[in-house]
């Protein structure tokens, strides 16, 4: 009886259930308590909104389950719809090639602070937090201090474009959820898979016991840490697509979006465990619980404090599994 009930507590399907209940309680409570979320303009602000957390969380899953952290992603975020729209208002370059700048500008920022960890040595949290400081500033830089847009910059149908990209639907379903929709299914493939994904496995359980194995750590880490800034990146262009400026505070705060989303989503504070299924459900999750505060008229700072809480709780509740598991 007792390996009955392990296998069906460690099916990797039936955890992703937890998430699910909390994301159908939380979807029942809005539609009984706040009229205004069962609308088909708020429930697609609803989509867009966590199309950028789910590109986040994606990424951030990853590097959560090889055992780190990334604190620059937001950061990465505003820097790349700023260089995407410095590509296109300075020099002209068209909105594909552009668009393809600003996703090169995300995964060289992740390169960067995969180097920063592998190379230099230094832990995931001081490599990122610098990373999150310096791209920051290096965006504010860009048109020192000011919003960057290509609105009056670039013709009319590159403007259309850019904001079927961004807020355009195909069958009543916005966009950006069609590239979350592919990103998805690529991730999935990778960490399912490949050696690639069965080695962030390893790693984030037992470093020490992956390298014995033979796995090549320090190049898995660096392919990690470039995956989330690339997904970085294009979460930037969406955010620009719908925008269609570049503030310097675009994606501040993102990266603990990303985290909460990652958390309550299944992956592991530990390392070792997660999917990309819990990331996505995560995501909306959280951008459930912003639209639905906002919907009701709770203050931005109370938002700020409302949603600490629940990062501090849900991570304190991973922690407490996590040992009990490591009991047994």
């Amino acid at each position: 009886m007792n390996k009955v009930w392990n296998r069906v507590k460690n099916n990797k399907y039936l955890k992703s259930l937890g998430p699910v209940g909390v994301l159908i309680g939380i979807l029942l409570f809005m539609f009984i308590s706040t009229p205004e979320f069962r609308s088909v303009a708020n429930l697609t602000q609803v989509l867009l909104s966590a199309s950028v957390y789910m590109l986040l969380a994606m990424g951030m899953s990853f590097v959560i389950i090889i055992g780190g952290i990334d604190l620059s992603v937001g950061s990465i975020v505003g820097l790349t719809g700023g260089i995407t729209c410095i590509t296109m208002t300075m020099f002209h370059i068209p909105l594909g090639f552009a668009l393809i700048c600003g996703a090169l500008c995300g995964l060289a920022c992740g390169f960067i602070n995969g180097l920063l960890v592998t190379k230099l040595g230094l832990i995931p949290f001081i490599a990122t937090l610098g990373g999150q400081w310096i791209y920051r500033g290096i965006l504010k830089l860009l048109n020192n201090g000011a919003t960057i847009t290509v609105r009056g910059a670039v013709n009319d149908e590159t403007m259309n474009m850019m904001l079927f990209l961004g807020n355009g639907r195909f069958l009543g379903i916005p966009i950006p959820v069609y590239v979350v929709a592919v990103v998805a299914i690529i991730l999935t493939f990778l960490l399912k898979k490949t050696t690639y994904g069965r080695s962030v496995y390893a790693i984030g359980s037992n470093t020490e016991t992956a390298r014995m194995a033979g796995i090549n750590v320090k190049r898995v880490q660096l392919m990690t840490f470039s995956l989330a800034g690339l997904l970085s990146g294009i979460a930037g262009l969406v955010m620009l697509s719908r925008m269609i400026s570049a503030q310097t505070n675009t994606g501040e705060g993102y990266e603990f979006e990303g985290i909460f989303a990652s958390v309550i989503g299944g992956v592991s504070m530990a390392g070792g465990e997660g999917n990309v299924l819990g990331a996505l459900i995560g995501a909306l999750i959280v951008a459930i619980l912003r639209n639905g505060l906002n919907l009701n008229g709770v203050n931005s700072f109370w938002q700020q404090v409302i949603l600490g809480i629940l990062i501090v709780l849900v991570v304190y509740i991973d922690s407490l599994r996590t040992r009990k598991k490591s009991a047994f």
